[in-house]
């Protein structure tokens, strides 16, 4: 039985999961594709803003760290997960001399540096207490910087196409406690003092045409289309 099998139902503290899961089935978190996408929302994040410290919530393997990294603007990532094992996993995979990775989690990270940017990809989707996330990125950002959250956009493609059958719409996970749109996400992050600073969509997929175009085809027509992207980045700025 696979662990995501194992675990069918969402639970609000994920690390075993994780831990079972890089340790037993990291060869899944291999993909040309999956790299190619998460190239495109670094590259098109950095479009937007250049920031010189960065701060990756919820890190995971890696793969992000060590990509900022190898932008010339970049001096500093500094990253953490609560999943040991995926720390473990990042710093022998993708390493990189820019990036310092450490295991704690929303309330246990103690922030040395105040950072340019605080970053998160398919993380916020996994929280059951959003407001956690936010106080972190409060101790943790310049004044001014911004929170990028890069996550599943509930009202993608894929989930139109369902509410046509007359279906509810469905979580990407069962580990997603919920989904969100770009404006939910700067409405929460306005409750915690921050102000939306703008955002952008990336990749359509759930439409079987769709497969016939190129990757990057599909990616940019998610940015042209943003509220049926499948995912989405919301920028918040810090007071």
């Amino acid at each position: 039985m696979s662990v995501p099998q194992r675990y069918p139902d969402f639970l609000s503290d994920q690390r075993q999961f994780f831990d079972e899961l890089i340790t037993e089935e990291w060869q899944t978190y291999f993909s040309e594709e999956w790299d190619a996408i998460r190239r495109f929302e670094i590259e098109k994040i950095f479009e937007h803003f250049k920031p010189a410290r960065i701060l990756d919530v919820g890190c995971g393997v890696g793969f992000h760290d060590a990509e900022m990294a190898r932008y010339d603007f970049v001096e500093e990532v500094d990253a953490f997960d609560y999943s040991e094992k995926s720390v473990e996993k990042a710093n022998a995979t993708y390493s990189h001399p820019k990036v310092k990775r450490f295991v704690a989690d929303l309330s246990t990270f103690a922030p040395t540096n105040r950072y340019d940017m605080v970053i998160s990809f398919q993380v916020f989707e996994h929280l059951d207490q959003p407001p956690a996330y936010f106080e972190l990125c409060r101790r943790s950002c310049k004044a001014g910087a911004i929170v990028a959250i890069v996550t599943p956009n509930r009202t993608r493609l894929s989930n139109r196409l369902r509410a046509r059958k007359g279906l509810p719409y469905e979580l990407c996970d069962p580990q997603h406690f919920k989904e969100y749109t770009i404006g939910e996400i700067h409405e929460l992050g306005a409750q915690a003092g921050f102000t939306p600073a703008g955002g952008f969509g990336y990749r359509l997929w759930g439409w079987p045409p769709l497969e016939r175009l190129s990757l990057r085809t599909r990616l940019n027509l998610g940015f042209w289309f943003p509220s049926i992207a499948h995912g989405i980045v919301s920028f918040l700025r810090a007071p």
